[in-house]
């Protein structure tokens, strides 16, 4: 039976780290498989027939692609996800997207560069701007739309979502990366022997505060009430995922 680590790469949830992790000891044998557009969406079929056709590979990494984990007779893959409060998130999205070149072709880039976060917000938010802040983790686990730009998520949704991470062996947290970080190398041993555990933070956000408490706080008081208000209520789904990944996370420990 061959063996694949399967990386959802959600954006900015320390999958660039994940990944780097997962290069060091599996050097050479990684690879990549995504769509044409970043708002493409991938379904675990091509997920499926991308491994066949890389007989080679031990990792495969994905930000577009989507739950559920593919099925095969002599293939088995073990899927590796973190996830992040929604609304911390959202402040490491805008960090990152400033922090690009001006000649980025990203729209989202640009309007980052041009904007503070109260306006990058306020753009994202508005209809028509993708879910990239919009109940994403909820779009992405329950894998039902296909199309970014004008992804929702359904309360049906944030169900199928709770139901593929209980099934799951292991997701992380990024607020709890040591821990996850454990956990993933203790869950992938089984299979690949045991990993190096030594990092480098990868896209990290120098101007962000140390703790989550204070990011979120920052983030409500840079916002203001109203604009707040609105980006939680964008979120609603994703934080009852969150809080519900977490409770889920803390009872493993």
């Amino acid at each position: 039976m061959r063996n694949i680590v399967l990386h959802y790469h959600i954006f900015k949830n320390a999958g660039s780290t994940v990944r780097s992790i997962l290069e060091n000891n599996f050097a050479g044998l990684c690879g990549n498989v995504e769509g044409a557009n970043p708002w493409d969406t991938i379904e675990s079929d091509r997920i499926l027939q991308y491994a066949l056709e890389h007989p080679d590979l031990k990792v495969i990494s994905t930000h577009h692609g989507r739950p559920p984990v593919p099925v095969d007779l002599n293939v088995t893959f073990h899927p590796v996800i973190f996830l992040r409060h929604p609304i911390d998130r959202a402040g490491s999205v805008y960090s990152f997207e400033h922090r690009q070149e001006q000649n980025s072709p990203s729209l989202g880039v640009k309007i980052a560069i041009a904007q503070d976060l109260a306006g990058y917000v306020r753009w994202r938010l508005t209809e028509g701007n993708g879910a990239v802040i919009k109940n994403f983790h909820t779009v992405v686990l329950a894998g039902r739309e296909k199309d970014m730009r004008t992804a929702t998520a359904s309360y049906r949704d944030v169900e199928v979502a709770k139901e593929w991470l209980k099934g799951i062996p292991f997701f992380g947290l990024v607020e709890s990366f040591d821990t996850s970080l454990s956990r993933m190398r203790s869950y992938l041993a089984q299979y690949f022997g045991d990993l190096n555990p030594s990092f480098t933070i990868q896209n990290s956000s120098p101007d962000r505060k140390d703790s989550m408490q204070d990011r979120l706080q920052e983030i409500e008081e840079m916002l203001g009430p109203s604009l707040y208000s609105e980006l939680i209520d964008k979120n609603a789904l994703d934080i009852e995922l969150y809080n519900f990944a977490l409770e889920l996370f803390q009872s493993k420990s």
